[in-house]
């Protein structure tokens, strides 16, 4: 009991610094309407370049294009009704409209987080068994995993309206929100394949790829080292000729080591550098989501598990974390792709370089893949 209190009393007196610094609705509101108009454009511009090139549409990215639709559709259908459930006495809707919002909410975010979790397995996959990528990631198998996605999301929204779960207006935050405290197994539910176990499986995809780059890194240098120091004549002769003549050996060109010695370097090298650039995206796709759904999974847990008083404040903020992921991820999955940064370039430049030829040779220099 003294331990609620003292967490309620935290609260309390953070909830009063906040407020005596701006109001939380205001805040809100002005955070939200910024991430409405940054999601709509970044998912429109690459969903542009997609329906621009259809060529980009492998089976990698057609799971891209399928969470940059949930984002999009939550933007459009979910957010501007969160804008206005935040302003104090301007909430439109009845209590049934208010269970459908939270549906579409859950529906969407559910279809994202199922599709991290498909494209986490799908890039571990290409990265530590890229041989057989090709014949087990087929198409068919891509559009069935997307069709998974959605119905399994439509399974994990939609108990509240069974009766497993509550939906409610909380007056006190001034949102359509679960009742946590109604149902503590679907809370559970909710929040372990919302949150936990998708940080549990990119946290594995992502050790796994970890240790594949430190194993290549650890076959990069020695062999970096062993052809540019002391050349092995088995290098040139096979185990079926060694009493190859000499004349046949190939011979170094004064520009540098040979360079049928120097490929093994190259292609390790290679190989390196790509698993230390995929290491790096699962890495911020991993950061980025446990930074957005983090606050918002953790705040339900605390709602469940307490009887605390969750200020305001708080709420807003975990909710407008959850909101940031939809502009977060076209970011993330499209422009840190050299293709689709490069038809984004292409397509803002179609849109704002038709004014003069002096334009036109800056955006053919933007444009120019280096």
């Amino acid at each position: 009991i003294w331990q609620n209190d003292h967490i309620s009393d935290h609260f309390s007196a953070l909830d009063v610094v906040f407020r005596l610094v701006s109001p939380p609705w205001t805040s809100t509101v002005v955070f939200i309407s910024v991430i409405v108009c940054v999601s709509l454009f970044g998912n429109v511009v690459v969903l542009l370049v997609f329906q621009r090139k259809p060529q980009l549409l492998h089976v990698a990215n057609r799971f891209v294009l399928n969470l940059l639709l949930a984002d999009l559709l939550q933007t459009i259908l979910v957010m501007p009704f969160a804008i206005a459930a935040t302003v104090p006495g301007v909430w439109p809707l009845d209590a049934r409209l208010c269970q459908a919002l939270v549906v579409l909410m859950h529906l969407f975010a559910f279809a994202g987080v199922n599709t991290i979790i498909v494209v986490s397995v799908d890039r571990y996959l290409a990265i530590i068994h890229p041989l057989s990528y090709p014949t087990r990631m087929t198409p068919h198998l891509g559009t069935n995993l997307i069709i998974c996605t959605w119905v399994l999301s439509f399974l994990q929204s939609t108990p509240p309206l069974y009766g497993w779960g509550a939906i409610d207006f909380d007056r006190h935050h001034n949102v359509c929100s679960v009742v946590w405290s109604s149902s503590l197994s679907y809370s559970v539910v909710v929040s372990t394949f919302s949150f936990w176990l998708p940080v549990l499986i990119m946290l594995g995809c992502y050790w796994m790829v970890f240790r594949a780059a430190r194993r290549q890194n650890a076959l990069v240098h020695p062999i970096q080292t062993q052809s540019y120091s002391q050349p092995c004549q088995q290098d040139f002769q096979g185990p079926s000729s060694p009493q190859r003549q000499p004349q046949a050996q190939p011979v170094s060109s004064p520009d540098g080591p040979n360079p049928a010695r120097e490929y093994p370097v190259r292609v390790r090298h290679r190989r390196f550098h790509y698993h230390c650039k995929a290491a790096r995206v699962v890495f911020v796709i991993m950061a980025s989501y446990i930074f957005s759904m983090g606050p918002y999974s953790i705040l339900n847990t605390v709602s469940m598990s307490t009887r605390a008083a969750v200020p305001p404040w708080l709420s807003s903020l975990a909710l407008v974390l959850f909101f940031l992921q939809c502009c977060l991820h076209p970011y993330i999955y499209g422009y840190m792709h050299r293709s689709v940064r490069k038809e984004f370039l292409a397509l803002l430049c179609g849109l704002f370089c038709k004014q003069g030829p002096t334009l036109f040779y800056c955006c053919f220099i933007v444009v120019k893949p280096r």
